[in-house]
């Protein structure tokens, strides 16, 4: 105790004090107030004279033995005597220092009491007016305080302010550390650990008594009242008074307290139902029962550990090390870990492990919940991180404890140590570190699963430690691949999957936590910083590992695995490829466009860029894994093939970006995945758009079976029939949608079985429900008309039951369009197309292109609306006219003239063809799309693209939205096919090539007889027309003539020099019975010079001829097959007239020779 401690200044006496100081004035004091009254006084009197010597107060001495007299004032029944006599002694400690003027056993005495007074100042504020009756801490009883009109936080503000100014705690320290005498040895003992038990109340309540609601000043003098304390040990601090401020210190630095808001609101409700009124308000309105508060007292103990860092850092390692370590007298000696376990059975017999919930202090108290040697290591890292240097090793031994309660404790501490932003730790202990990582391979599932949110929790906030990040990686891969328990790896990919997909590039995002607004001001929840790791930290091999698990035999595995994986792909991939397609809008720039597509569909261009490959490496397999999963049936999990119908719709191409950003998005998933290796990917995505074509159709038909239904006389034959027909449509939709699964039958919904939903279903009086259907039955729905079917359906079927809600939400699903593909996304695929030809990128307009084929073959209508017709017909008019010869050269390299003539012969079926209401526009875009159809049937078309003409003829002419008569189509179909057929068949096209034409020129012959037999296939009448000329043969016939004996049987070819050729160049080894093979043979042995003198010319004439062969065949089997299906399909009213069996038998005896 030091007199140098400044003072708080006094107001000079205005009398003479020693008639005050003294016993005679006090012992005159004739009731409880006047005592009061006189004590205040003699405190005055101490406080005002800050240079008083008790010599010159002779009365001093007496009057400090009366204060602490058994029985006296010290002792008095009333709170408030004995609180004034209290100040008085505190005052008289300064005055009499560094000796105070009593006996140890009175020292104590005075010591208890100012414990149970301090303690009371944890309950009073500075505006109040008294204290909190009943008040106590941590096990003493506090003095409460008396007369409501005292103000007497000042006076416990005070003794507060003595401990720090004056320091007088140090009296106890010195009877703590007192040496022994020649007196009772065991009496010393005794006395000494009687005042360090006061000690450690002393300490306890001067850290206790710091209320959240305290002005700075309070904690800031119990700061320094405790640290002179401990700073008074010369040697090491007692074990017992480092465990009372580490019990703060494992408390942590935020609490739960109890919400004021809602004890009013619940006695709010009990008085509203006492009066059998309404509730206030709704139980979800109820503010929550507990807050986050910051608990001051743990700010005061990490305040004073670092002011007496030097003094107090190596005995708390010790301790430390000695719990750790399992030292039985430290363990025994303190409050502040309970090393044992409870050992419990849980309601499935299973025994299980817990710590125990408190312990049990040195007095017999019981100390804070969660105040452990774990808990104070971990806390003890961010107050004073030196400290740890000798106890971050023993904590790894734990690491090897053969008892699974140290080990789990001891792996769950290096974990949050580890992954602790503020410290280096993992860093400088990589040893402690790699021992911790083997315990992902630990035997105790219940110590990998916390391996597994350490791991995370590491890549949360140490993404910048690159090298321990992949470790990190490589163990959480390790778990995910190989751990035997699901329930671990579930957790690991749900956690995995989650941190990646919140991801950012930023490493810090502030963000403060709000707590409900019925709070005080004062107990909010303190600011926290929530921390998002860069991309970059996850590794490829994670990322697979997770997808590794999508082929797991668990449904919920393989479930959670894929949309993790999907979620990742969209934000982390897609997302930031087409960020500045997005930022420019529907109107994007071209140029913009076209290097997103060379950046990550070239393969040139992506060698250039490192973070393209490694986008590529991490995510750009994903959509491969998504597809691939549609290889689960409904049979095998139908919720996984759900989840892959809401994946590739709402996730891969969300609808937040703009109708130019999803076809970029889809131009770039699908070139992925027609990449080499992942053609299984691209098949069972064309068989998932193929399944939902295949139910909007089945959904049409159903609807109009059930108008047709609905339009018969109630109970007639008819009726019944027609309704027993939409019943059966209703179940082939029901096969194609998904079955019942994950849905309890209980309550009113009794009967679950498909039957029974789809007869409620069929029967439903709410005609909205099948209005909503049509809407979205047709691909070319708007997402507007998806959007209206997900909201209303749900509502509209309630009555049916809960199964018959799951199972229509589900049909809607499964039925609409979603982002990835739909007529907004087809529409902007051919303007781009066409924009980047334009722009002299042919590579990017077919990278479109493919996509717009691709997709029409499952929905042929997104490429048949007006839009996108009439722009299909521009981009087509515009690559055949317009053109130079460089040009032209890229157009037949990336086959862009194909691939329109074949979207437009898939998707002709679902134009609504000419009409006498059309417009002029409508009409000159039919006509110029005629043309240009004809011009590649009849003069430079490849033969798909002569092919895919026809077709597309055949479309505009008899469209399937159009019905005619037998008649009618007849006469439309010769009217269009037989001047092609015509020209087609005339000697100038139609004839074997000669050798000594171009190779364009010869390849010509192709591409007739595949026009040829297109129109056999798509026009039979017109193909089986009687023709002109001299020759009673039709068009068709003379096709089939030159067909099958010119080219196959090769007759008639004597005078024919190019034919002969062609036998030459075709020859086979030796003679057989074949015809064909003959005349090849015997026209090779005459030509062999001619063969060795040009071999480039004989191999493009080997492939002119086989090809040509090829078409021939085909000519005469699309000229059987039509004619016969077309005449059984037309029934009795054809003309048509099956080929007769003797052309049957020779065409195929020709085939079989060949």
């Amino acid at each position: 105790m030091s007199r140098t401690t400044g003072r708080k200044s006094r107001r000079p006496s205005q009398q003479e004090s020693v008639p005050i100081l003294s016993a005679a004035y006090l012992k005159n004091a004739k009731s409880k107030k006047d005592i009061i009254s006189r004590l205040s006084a003699i405190t005055n009197a101490l406080e005002s004279d800050p240079e008083l010597d008790p010599s010159d107060a002779p009365g001093l001495a007496s009057l400090s033995t009366l204060l602490v007299q058994p029985d006296s004032f010290l002792h008095h029944k009333d709170s408030d005597v004995r609180l004034h006599t209290l100040l008085a002694c505190m005052e008289l400690f300064y005055v009499y220092a560094p000796e105070p003027p009593w006996d140890e056993e009175e020292i104590l005495n005075i010591f208890r009491v100012m414990v149970r007074m301090l303690g009371n100042l944890g309950h009073t504020l500075e505006s109040s007016g008294s204290g909190v009756d009943g008040g106590g801490t941590s096990g003493n009883s506090a003095e409460t305080s008396c007369g409501e009109n005292s103000n007497n936080y000042e006076h416990y503000f005070r003794i507060l302010e003595l401990l720090s100014e004056v320091k007088i705690g140090v009296v106890l320290v010195e009877l703590v550390r007192s040496t022994p005498t020649d007196l009772d040895p065991s009496a010393e003992d005794e006395l000494r650990q009687e005042a360090l038990e006061i000690l450690c109340d002393l300490i306890r309540t001067i850290i206790t008594c710091v209320h959240v609601d305290h002005p700075p000043e309070v904690a800031a003098h119990a700061e320094v009242a405790v640290a002179a304390c401990i700073e008074e040990f010369d040697g090491s601090v007692p074990v017992q008074v480092l465990d009372e401020i580490l019990v703060f210190v494992g408390a942590g630095p935020i609490q739960w307290v109890t919400n004021p808001a809602a004890v009013r609101a619940a006695a709010a409700v009990a008085l509203a139902k006492k009066k059998r009124q309404p509730p206030p308000f709704p139980q979800s309105e109820m503010p929550p029962a507990q807050i986050q508060q910051t608990n001051p007292q743990y700010l005061v103990a990490a305040k004073i550990i670092r002011r007496t860092e030097d003094k107090i850092s190596s005995p708390i390692a010790a301790l430390l090390n000695g719990l750790l370590g399992g030292d039985a007298d430290v363990v025994t000696s303190i409050s502040v870990v309970d090393l044992t376990e409870t050992t419990t059975t849980d309601a499935r017999g299973k025994t299980v492990s817990t710590p125990s919930a408190a312990a049990v202090t040195s007095t017999g108290q019981v100390a804070h919940t969660g105040a452990d040697v774990w808990s104070i290591t971990y806390e003890l890292h961010r107050i004073a991180p030196q400290i740890l240097t000798t106890v971050i090793g023993t904590v790894a031994s734990s690491l090897v404890y053969p008892e699974v309660g140290p080990r789990w404790r001891a792996t769950k501490l290096l974990g949050r140590l580890f992954a602790a932003r503020s410290s280096n730790i993992a860093v400088k202990f990589r040893i402690c570190f790699s021992q911790w990582l083997r315990r992902s391979a630990d035997t105790e599932q219940k110590i990998r699963e916390t391996m597994v949110k350490g791991l995370v929790s590491f890549l949360t906030n140490k993404s910048h430690e690159t090298d321990l990040c992949q470790d990190v990686n490589e163990s959480l891969a390790t778990i995910l691949t190989k751990d035997p328990s699901l329930d671990v790896r579930l957790l690991a990919i749900r956690q995995v999957c989650e941190l990646a997909h919140n991801a950012t590039n930023d490493a810090i995002s502030d963000t403060a936590a709000t707590t409900p607004s019925a709070t005080t001001s004062n107990t909010t929840t303190p600011p926290s910083r929530t921390y998002t790791p860069d991309i970059s930290v996850f590794s490829a091999e994670l990322l697979l590992a997770v997808a590794n698990r999508v082929s797991s035999k668990n449904k919920i595995e393989r479930r959670d695995a894929i949309t993790g994986l999907a979620q990742i792909f969209h934000k982390h991939y897609i997302r930031k490829i087409l960020r500045h397609v997005q930022d420019g809008g529907d109107d994007c720039d071209i140029e913009v466009i076209l290097r997103v597509l060379h950046e990550h569909c070239s393969e040139e261009q992506i060698k250039k860029y490192k973070f393209v490959v490694e986008a590529e490496e991490k995510f750009g397999w994903i959509p491969q894994k998504v597809f691939e999963c549609v290889y689960f049936s409904d049979a095998t999990d139908p919720e996984l093939r759900n989840r892959i119908y809401q994946i590739v719709d709402d996730v891969l191409l969300d609808g937040g970006l703009t109708a130019t950003s999803r076809a970029v998005g889809l131009a770039i998933i699908l070139h992925g995945l027609k990449k080499k290796g992942k053609e299984n990917a691209f098949k069972w995505m064309c068989a998932l758009f193929s399944q939902r074509s295949q139910l909007q159709r089945a959904l049409g038909l159903y609807l109009d079976a059930r108008v047709k239904a609905k339009g018969c006389e109630a109970g007639s034959a008819e009726a019944f029939t027609a309704d027993a027909e939409a019943m059966e449509k209703l179940e082939v939709v029901a096969s194609l949608s998904s079955p019942l699964v994950g849905i309890s039958s209980s309550n009113s919904d009794s009967s679950a079985d498909m039957s029974s939903v789809l007869k409620r279903f069929h029967t439903a009086k709410d005609k909205h429900i099948f209005r909503i259907l049509s809407t979205i039955a047709s691909p070319t729905h708007s997402p507007s008309a998806r959007k209206r079917a997900f909201d209303e359906l749900p509502k509209r079927t309630k009555g049916m039951g809960a199964v018959s809600v799951a199972w229509t939400k589900a049909l809607a699903r499964r039925c609409s369009m979603g982002a990835f593909v739909n007529f907004e996304s087809i529409e902007h695929c051919i303007i781009l197309a066409q924009e980047s030809f334009e722009a002299n990128d042919c590579k990017v307009s077919s990278l479109f292109l493919t996509c717009v084929k691709t997709m029409i073959a499952s929905f042929p209508a997104l490429a048949a609306t007006k839009e996108s017709f009439k722009n299909l017909v521009e981009f087509l008019e515009v690559v055949r006219t317009d053109v130079t010869p460089e040009a032209k050269k890229e157009l037949e390299e990336y086959g862009i003239v194909t691939l329109i003539s074949d979207i437009l012969a898939k998707s002709a079926s679902s134009m609504p063809g000419k009409g006498n209401g059309d417009d002029e526009e409508t009409i000159s875009i039919y006509e110029t799309l005629r043309s240009q159809l004809l011009r590649l049937c009849k003069n430079d078309g490849t033969p798909e693209q002569a092919r895919n003409s026809v077709h597309a003829l055949s479309s505009l002419v008899n469209p399937v939205s159009q019905h005619l008569s037998l008649p009618s189509r007849v006469k439309k179909e010769k009217k269009e096919f037989e001047p092609l057929l015509k020209a087609l068949v005339a000697p100038s096209r139609l004839a074997v090539p000669d050798d000594s034409m171009a190779s364009k020129q010869k390849s010509k012959i192709v591409s007739v007889l595949s026009a040829i037999a297109a129109v056999a296939e798509c026009a039979p009448y017109a193909f089986n027309s009687t023709g002109e000329g001299k020759t009673p043969l039709c068009w068709g016939e003379r096709a089939i003539d030159f067909s099958l004996n010119a080219v196959l049987l090769g007759k008639n070819t004597s005078s024919n020099l190019s034919n002969e050729e062609y036998s030459s160049d075709s020859g086979s080894e030796s003679e057989t019975e074949s015809p064909a093979k003959g005349r090849r043979s015997s026209t090779a042995r005459g030509n062999k010079a001619a063969v060795a003198s040009s071999k480039e010319n004989d191999k493009v004439n080997i492939s002119v001829h086989c090809r040509m062969i090829c078409a021939s065949i085909e000519v005469l089997i699309c000229h059987i097959r039509a004619t016969i299906v077309r005449a059984k399909a037309d029934g009795a009213k054809s003309e048509l007239e099956a080929p007769s069996t003797e052309h049957v038998a020779k065409v195929f005896k020709t085939l079989i020779d060949i």
